[in-house]
């Protein structure tokens, strides 16, 4: 991969970061401050499609960063962090297969149907479960 290839893959990896987190905050402080309504459920129905085309975006940026700096062994301390991550990552996305669930049951059976505190706490866990998933390339990045 030429120079400029992996710049570009690692800017979109950065930035694929800043959306999931900027924007499960954002729809978290919206439910928050808004409650739940017609307008948070919509908010947050366009959150669940940018999340997942963002986390298809990681997933191929990371396999790419992979490619570029090659695979740890699991033995060494990166190897190690790296692994964590991995499996914090896999928490992420069966959390949040669960909450895009909520989400779109919300949806279709009206804002009123859904607790606001449920809704509330599974972008809170997104955003701190993202948080750790930084925390964690942080490391990586910068031992």
């Amino acid at each position: 991969m030429s120079a400029l290839s992996a710049l570009l893959v690692r800017f979109a990896h950065v930035a694929g970061m800043a959306v999931l987190l900027g924007g499960a905050l954002f729809v978290w402080n919206s439910l928050r401050t808004a409650g739940v309504g017609y307008d948070s459920i919509r908010l947050a129905v366009h959150y669940e499609w940018v999340f997942w085309g963002t986390m298809a975006l990681m997933v191929v940026t990371g396999v790419g960063n992979m490619g570029e700096l090659g695979a740890p062994g699991p033995t060494t301390r990166w190897g190690t962090v790296f692994t964590v991550k991995l499996a914090v990552v896999a928490v992420l996305v069966v959390g949040s297969f669960l909450r895009t669930f909520v989400v779109l049951t919300a949806r279709r059976s009206g804002a009123g149907a859904i607790d606001e505190t449920r809704l509330s706490q599974f972008y809170t866990a997104t955003w701190v479960v993202v948080g750790v998933v930084l925390a964690l390339a942080e490391v990586l990045a910068h031992g």
